[in-house]
């Protein structure tokens, strides 16, 4: 009986383990170092479509031949301003907010320091995962943000790209000082969008 009880605990917790997907929700890259970006990402259940824990934040080397490298490991400097900071979480939204979110509210290029994830269930019980965040009084599923900063921190541009509500594709972008630009000369660093 005990080594009922203990295969059946083994195999349930192995289920448990299974059923915990990891996604993407949200990148970050700039022109410096621009192979090397920082993914948002959560875990959630597959069956269930509940989220588990919260926003964790890692690197993709890709200058360094795709290693994956938590952000926690990176210097202060680099880790303090993208750190995420959860704000509310229930089982199926996650609120959290960065210091470089935070600034980039201040210059007017987005609306509202905080990102909101939502996971939905389709009626085919697949988990979809989006995003929410204010940019100049418009919410968007950004998929990618992407910046030109100094060697000092300063954000020069920020280019978003991602989707509408309504699923239209859209990419911007904004200088310092909140005023959008044109995001097609590459020669600035911006990404192809195709």
């Amino acid at each position: 009986m005990k080594k009922l009880t203990l295969t059946l605990a083994v195999l349930l917790s192995v289920n448990s383990f299974a059923s915990t997907k990891e996604e993407s929700i949200l990148k970050v890259s700039k022109t410096m170092n621009s192979k090397n970006v920082l993914h948002y990402k959560v875990k959630y259940d597959s069956n269930t479509c509940e989220l588990k824990g919260n926003v964790y934040a890692e690197w993709k080397m890709d200058e360094e031949d795709g290693q994956w490298k938590p952000l926690s490991e990176s210097m202060g400097m680099i880790k303090k301003p993208l750190e995420p900071k959860p704000r509310a979480k229930t089982n199926y939204e996650i609120e959290f907010i960065t210091d470089s979110m935070s600034d980039f509210q201040k210059k007017k290029i987005l609306s509202a320091d905080k990102v909101r994830v939502i996971i939905d269930q389709t009626d085919e019980g697949k988990c979809t995962l989006k995003n929410e965040i204010e940019v100049q009084n418009e919410v968007i599923n950004v998929s990618q943000i992407h910046s030109d900063v100094s060697l000092f921190g300063n954000v020069k541009w920020v280019q978003i790209i991602g989707h509408k509500e309504n699923g239209h594709k859209i990419v911007l972008a904004v200088d310092h000082n909140g005023k959008r630009i044109d995001h097609t000369d590459l020669k600035k660093g911006f990404l192809p969008v195709h």
